[in-house]
């Protein structure tokens, strides 16, 4: 069936004898690329959305290499526009719902290309990375704002991010000597063999460094884990030049940042990485190791926008003995799951204060939202942002990757997070919550505990697509995004005086519990 469709394609593009001669572009990196974009999003995306116009927004996506290009479609026909002419009109197959369908609509995207570069000479001189840029960008146009591609340089600093690389945990400055050591990551390879910010890279192996870029340098010191890599430095104010053998190990960005004030441990959490629950868990153990013990926990998610969600399903583990801790819904079977706490409360029940503002996102939601319908702690700060969607991460042929839409979260409690956030019990972000003292924030929340509950009730049963109700449930406790030590401080007081803990912690407790008693 292809071979037919893609005979009839270059018959309807030869039919003029006054169009140029159509250079073909038949990449199989670019077909294969085409193909599992298009069947990933027909498939996995949340809201429907049909191959056809997957087809005609990829096509389409050409116009930001040249604004000439306009696509359009009519019930039979994919009509190709170049400035204010029709260049070529494809018929399109009767039906996409065959197995066939990712292989038919890539070859008339591909044919398609390959009239568009016969006209378009901005579209001839772009490289084929930028053209296949073009059509996966513009194939996920019309998704929501959280689905974009990312070509392979991206793709792989956010793998990085995410998963870490094998290597010897320094980051360097390149420049017209030798690369400089930037930042060296606690407890690395690097840092365990003394090196420093500073020092210079004077060779790799044997190779010389002098004049090397800084990525070429960094490729050089990664490699299989476990292997070593000799190197020459020299430190900083020194003359001196020290040789070293390093091994490499995966080297994985830290996220978990703690400090102990008062048997109490605070804990920012930047993102969720692959190791953001185990750093955590380490932390929390740690601490109870102290003379007094472990008193309380301060959880500062304040600017987290997310990342991971199984790590972030396990940070919340670690402070709940069993039972919920969220829902992901979607119409694609994979995307559904139920989260329930497994490891019990590392923390002993330990009295917990989540931090969230106006850019605490996503999985980073999922933590306080759970950790607050389940009472197992208390919110504090400003309305979060509001991102309660999950999604799906794809690697492509071309190592780029495709990420998109496809589940949507919901707290224990049953309601979703997604545009609304999530409310603190005790609002440091209006300007009426601005004061001197960290303990007239709790004494005011404590006074006004029914309103608040309140609050949370309708909260909790919003339709997230009711703008009016949403903006004015939203601007009870205004979201801000530049949080400050006062929050800190407020959750300091609050721990210390747990039976106001225990109050606000507890906030909305007899609706949740209703919820749960129904299942």
């Amino acid at each position: 069936m292809a071979a037919i469709v893609g005979a009839c394609l270059w018959q309807v593009a030869c039919a003029s004898s006054n169009q140029p001669a159509i250079t073909s572009v038949d990449d199989p990196q670019t077909r294969e690329l085409l193909n599992q974009t298009i069947e990933l999003v027909a498939t996995r995306y949340i809201d429907p959305i049909s191959r056809e116009q997957i087809l005609v927004s990829a096509l389409d996506g050409l116009s930001e290499l040249d604004d000439e290009i306009r696509v359009n479609i009519t019930p039979d026909d994919l009509v190709l526009n170049y400035g204010a002419q029709t260049v070529q009109t494809i018929k399109l197959p009767k039906t996409l719902d065959s197995v066939d369908s990712p292989l038919l609509l890539s070859e008339i995207t591909l044919k398609g290309l390959s009239t568009y570069r016969a006209y378009s000479a901005p579209l001839r001189a772009s490289t084929t990375r930028d053209i296949q840029s073009a059509l996966i960008s513009g194939a996920i146009r019309n998704l929501d704002r959280y689905s974009r591609y990312e070509g392979p340089q991206k793709s792989e600093k956010a793998r990085y991010r995410r998963d870490g690389y094998v290597g010897i945990g320094v980051r360097l400055i390149g420049g017209p000597g030798y690369p400089v050591v930037k930042l060296v990551h606690p407890d690395s390879p690097a840092d365990l063999a003394g090196l420093l910010p500073g020092d210079e890279i004077v060779s790799v192996n044997g190779d010389d460094m002098y004049g090397r870029t800084s990525q070429y340098t960094a490729d050089l010191l990664h490699g299989e884990e476990g292997s070593g890599v000799r190197i020459e430095v020299n430190t900083v104010n020194s003359a001196q030049i020290i040789p070293m053998e390093i091994v490499r190990q995966r080297v994985i960005d830290p996220t978990v940042f703690t400090e102990f004030r008062d048997n109490i441990l605070i804990a920012r959490i930047s993102s969720f990485n692959s190791a953001t629950a185990r750093s955590l868990n380490d932390s929390i153990l740690t601490a109870q190791l102290h003379p007094g013990g472990l008193k309380g926990v301060v959880l500062d998610l304040r600017g987290n926008r997310g990342g991971l969600l199984q790590q972030g399903v396990a940070v919340a583990d670690l402070f709940l003995e069993n039972g919920p801790i969220g829902n992901t819904f979607s119409r694609v079977t994979a995307a559904r799951h139920t989260f329930k706490a497994e490891t019990g409360d590392l923390s002993a029940g330990a009295p917990l204060v989540v931090l969230i503002d106006g850019r605490t996102a996503s999985s980073a939601e999922l933590v306080a939202a759970a950790l607050q319908d389940r009472n197992r702690a208390v919110l504090i700060g400003s309305t979060s942002f509001g991102k309660g969607s999950v999604q799906a991460i794809n690697d492509l042929p071309n190592k780029g990757t495709l990420t998109f839409t496809w589940s949507r979260m919901t707290a224990p409690s049953g309601y979703t997070f997604d545009r609304i956030g999530l409310f603190p019990a005790i609002c440091t972000g209006s300007p009426t919550a601005k004061t001197t003292h960290a303990y007239e924030p709790v004494t005011n929340a404590i006074a006004h505990r029914d309103q608040i509950t309140k609050v949370m009730t309708k909260w909790r049963h919003i339709d997230y697509q009711d703008e009016a109700t949403r903006q004015e449930l939203r601007s009870v406790c205004p979201a801000e995004t530049h949080g400050t030590a006062f929050d800190v401080d407020v959750a300091l007081e609050l721990i210390k005086n747990h039976p106001d803990y225990r109050t606000l912690a507890f906030a909305g407790q007899q609706e949740i519990a209703d919820i749960f008693n129904a299942e």
